[in-house]
């Protein structure tokens, strides 16, 4: 119950951080609504706020006040998830990378832990404790850290509630526990207000995208009352998609494999459950941009979701609505219990009933028992209502196609009119004036039968129905019930319209399932849930009514010039899209018909391969003769990694203040006789890469484990000179912390470096110094903050960044016929336009058939928006939010640092291409100010 008023929070989780334009989130919340969500889950990501022990930052793209003012913007209720741990594919899975190098373990109560963690809820609380909705903010559930089922510490779950409370928190708080309701954390020390769990039915096998196990669970409303009875069923994770690795199948084969037939199948079983808090993982999934992600991740965090990772429109999303749209239509479905009605092919199709306590409103959702089958199948199901018992479908067919579920509804009072039974799915239902409207769907081509209970004494044969469709049909079931017998169209919408059933006339509104996916029914009246609909449009986003010149303004986007329907109160007479006015034909019975025009739209973008490049080498770190004289000397004989070293000194990279990105090492030692070579041990998480060169020589690039390097090709200076190993460890984050282990703290770098052939114990016999980003964890951009930066010379010296002068460069093409040794940049600056009343997300894409593998940085405008592996993939298309990008004209600066893992590699082309232009009602998206070159310079 929210303000006395009862819901389905049927909320999505969107991650702010993966989406670095605070003017987006705005767009991504409209949309969050659109698809009818009513709820919101933000993960506070502790790393993404914290560069350095003490220092934190809320300003610019990391004000998360924004946040909840985009929820609070589009009515959103606020699941709030500060972890300390959050998991969420990120970074030490949220921990801050300076944790790495705390003593005491994290996840337990411990003085050191206990410490840092209540620093970071003091920080994140001054945010979340205003914003309660007990203080007139959306916050209504507050989370505990996160998935915490093994090596758990009961005193450090209650460490975390009791810093909450004394910070000023009061909304329930709540538990995610793993997979299943395995009941931890739902009683004693460290137990929480509402319990509850997360599932991924389907995994995340991409690669296999049309195979699902047959492994729905019909046994969580047992364990829901088994465990916490008083407390609604509650899953805070239910997988929305899938997330997929380095070199995996990409997210078009995730969407593949958690379609809107996954979203049919697997949200109505959870709904049949008794489910009455569902939060998608993810709904919005965004961009794991700069370091964010963790290392079984690439850039892409697109995860399969309703909405993708350029903000679009999907057919789960669409899904979704039609969900959503029900639940906060028809209430009955908020107040029911479990029952076990009567059907038959009970082999085959599972019936779970679900019956309102209130009324005489009954539910009744049809699966199959195999979630797997892609079989045809009927069924009929015995409906006990007060009108009677009827076997239904009376006439025609009721059907399971393949992976489908439907939920049936009997004996509802909605409006002026008793619906008795109808075997097409409830969309919404609304009182439009003198007379009600309903829409109804299924797939193509299936049966539907529809029956309506007449007024007290009426006849049924006296009933009026009127529609163009020939292959309607009615009949009277019962002297006062009503049968209408009808196909679902294969295109477009069938209205039939009923005089007689009800107080007042009823329009029947009949769609095929992909007519009913570009229905939307916007609340145009908060106060009591009043609704208008329409027809056609990609996107709507609102609609509002206004009485003084009765008319409705919806705000929507569109893809193509596109023929609308709209059903309003007969009151209204005018309409509008985005401000302007549109004309409308009345086509009677409060429908209206008419086109929006889609223009020619004039979106401009540079074609980079005609654009102006600028070339440098920069790896002069391979030079025996570079300076290296300010970088970290590494001296360090003990670690708080987890990750146990077999030589000296030291050589991870976190020990020393340098936690993302490239990391460079440099060995230096005295030649002699003796040394055959050197071997070397890299650890680092998947798709890491690192490059060696022996006093300038290139020896080879090589994936994560050990190496020996015993063919020096005549490097090894002899006997008595000075010579030079250079390494550059190209790192892709850091491990989670799953288990609360400290599996985070595993080392980025080499637990053993020792020359062959000579002793190498009584002290080590190579010297070495280690750099990554400038300014360690003193960050010199924090606007950019922690993640974007790493130790390339050109990251370091600013050539990322908008106003670098590079007129003394080599001007070049891309792509490239040359091949380029060790470390190589690219500039240029480009220009995208546009036009107001138009969005057009933009991307950058790869294409390469070069046989060498290399890696690369994409920046833009300074940002490091991707991280390009030719030779692992899959991900060859990068995102360009709004917001960083400037899409209103003005210059762009595009930056790419390739790095060869062969001996030299040559970059290909990159192209500048929209996902999408939508004539659209995007809320403004202003820029995102931060520093420039001279900025760094000053």
């Amino acid at each position: 119950m929210i303000n006395g008023e009862r819901l389905f929070l049927f909320s999505g989780e969107f991650h702010y951080y993966r989406l670095p334009s605070p003017g987006l989130w705005f767009d991504i919340a409209e949309k969050f609504k659109a698809l009818e969500f009513n709820g919101v889950s933000f993960y506070f990501n502790w790393g993404y706020h914290s560069p350095k022990k003490g220092i934190y930052d809320f300003d610019g793209v990391r004000d998360v006040q924004k946040a909840f003012d985009a929820a609070n913007a589009a009515d959103l209720h606020v699941i709030t998830r500060a972890g300390p741990y959050i998991n969420a594919e990120v970074d030490c899975g949220g921990f801050p990378s300076w944790l790495m190098n705390m003593y005491d373990m994290a996840r337990k109560s411990n003085p050191e832990n206990d410490e840092n963690s209540r620093e970071w809820l003091d920080a994140i609380g001054k945010f979340l404790v205003p914003n309660q909705i007990t203080n007139g903010g959306n916050v209504i559930l507050n989370q505990i850290d996160n998935e915490y089922a093994d090596n758990t510490d009961e005193y450090y779950m209650e460490m975390i509630k009791a810093k909450f409370k004394e910070d000023g928190m009061v909304v329930p708080t709540i538990f995610n526990d793993v997979g299943a309701p395995n009941g931890n954390w739902v009683n004693g020390p460290g137990s929480v207000d509402i319990y509850g769990w997360d599932s991924y039915p389907l995994g995340f096998d991409c690669a296999n995208p049309t195979v699902w196990q047959n492994n729905r669970s019909t046994h969580w409303r047992d364990a829901n009352e088994r465990l916490n009875p008083d407390e609604p069923l509650a899953l805070y994770e239910f997988q929305g998609g899938a997330f997929d690795p380095w070199g995996g199948p990409g997210y078009d084969a995730c969407r593949q494999l958690v379609n809107e037939r996954y979203a049919k199948v697997y949200y109505k079983n959870n709904y049949a459950q008794g489910a009455t808090i569902q939060n998608l993982y993810m709904t919005y999934g965004g961009t794991s941009w700069g370091g964010l992600a963790k290392p079984s991740v690439y850039t892409s965090y697109d995860y399969g979701a309703p909405i993708s990772e350029p903000g679009l429109m999907t057919p789960k999303g669409y899904e979704v609505k039609l969900q959503g749209t029900f639940f906060h239509s028809v209430k009955p479905f908020l107040t029911t219990e479990h029952f076990e009605p009567k059907y038959d092919n009970s082999d085959i199709i599972l019936v779970d009933g679900l019956a309102d306590v209130n009324t005489s409103t009954k539910f009744y959702i049809a699966q199959h028992w195999n979630t797997a089958s892609e079989d045809l199948d009927e069924f009929h199901i015995t409906m006990d209502t007060s009108d009677g018992k009827f076997e239904v479908p009376n006439k025609g067919k009721l059907v399971l196609n393949g992976r489908d579920a439907k939920i049936l509804t009997s004996d509802y009072d909605f409006d002026s009119q008793h619906l008795v039974y109808s075997t097409s799915e409830i969309f919404t239902h609304q009182a439009m004036g003198s007379h009600d409207v309903m829409l109804v769907y299924a797939y193509e081509d299936e049966d539907g039968e529809f029956a309506l209970k007449t007024p007290s004494k009426g006849d049924a044969k006296k009933i009026k129905i009127q529609t163009k469709d020939k292959s309607v049909t009615s009949s009277s079931l019962k002297k006062d019930v009503v049968q209408i017998n009808y196909k679902h169209p294969k295109e477009g919408t069938t209205p039939i319209y009923i005089s007689g059933a009800g107080e007042k006339d009823l329009l029947l509104l009949v769609a095929g399932y992909s007519s009913a996916t570009r229905w939307w029914a916007p609340i145009v009246n908060p106060k009591n849930g009043d609704r208008v609909l329409i027809q056609g449009p990609y996107l709507v986003r609102s609609a509002k009514i206004s009485t003084e010149d009765n008319s409705v303004t919806f705000s929507g986007d569109i893809d193509e010039t596109t023929d609308i329907q709209v059903v309003v109160p007969e009151s209204i007479t005018s309409f509008k899209w985005n401000g302007k006015d549109i004309k409308m034909k009345p086509t009677g019975h409060g429908s209206w018909t008419g086109t929006l025009e889609f223009g020619k739209p004039q979106v401009e973008f540079t074609d980079l391969s005609k654009a102006t490049w600028k070339y440098s080498p920069a790896s002069p770190e391979t030079d025996p003769d570079f300076d290296d004289s300010d970088w970290i000397k590494a001296n360090h004989l003990k670690s708080n990694s987890v990750t146990v070293p077999d030589t000296y000194p030291i050589l991870y990279a976190d020990d020393y203040g340098y936690h993302t990105g490239n990391i460079w090492f440099r060995g230096t030692f005295n030649g002699t006789s003796e040394i055959t070579g050197f071997n070397l041990t890299c650890h680092s998480g998947d798709a890491s890469a690192w490059m060696v060169w022996l006093n300038g020589e290139y020896l080879g690039g090589y994936d994560v484990g050990n190496q020996d390097f015993t063919d020096l090709n005549g490097t090894l200076i002899d006997p008595e000179g000075k010579n030079v190993i250079s390494i550059l460890l190209w790192t892709t984050g850091h491990e989670d912390d799953w288990n609360a282990d400290d599996n985070f703290k595993q080392a980025r770098g080499f637990t053993k470096a020792e020359l062959l052939g000579v002793n190498n114990q009584t002290i080590w016999s190579i010297d070495w110094k280690v750099q990554g980003n400038l300014g360690g964890e003193d960050l010199t951009d924090p606007v950019r903050g922690p993640y974007n930066e790493g130790g390339l010379y050109g990251e370091r010296n600013g050539w990322h960044l908008p106003g670098f002068p590079d007129d003394e460069w080599e001007d070049v093409s891309i792509p490239e016929t040359k091949n380029r040794t060790g470390v190589s940049w690219y500039r240029t600056s480009f220009e995208v336009t546009v036009p107001e009343g138009y969005d057009a997300p933009i991307s950058l894409k790869f294409d390469d058939d070069t046989k060498t593998r290399y890696r690369a940085l994409v920046f833009v405008n300074g940002w490091q928006l991707g991280r390009y592996a030719n030779d692992l993939g899959p991900q060859t298309q990068f995102y360009l939010p709004k917001g960083i990008l400037n899409t209103n004209s003005g210059e762009n600066i595009l930056a790419v640092a390739v790095i060869p893992l062969d001996e030299a590699a040559q970059i290909g082309q990159l192209t500048l291409e929209p996902y999408i232009v939508l004539k659209s009602g995007i809320p403004n998206v202003e820029l995102v100010e931060s520093p420039t070159y001279q900025d760094r310079t000053q």
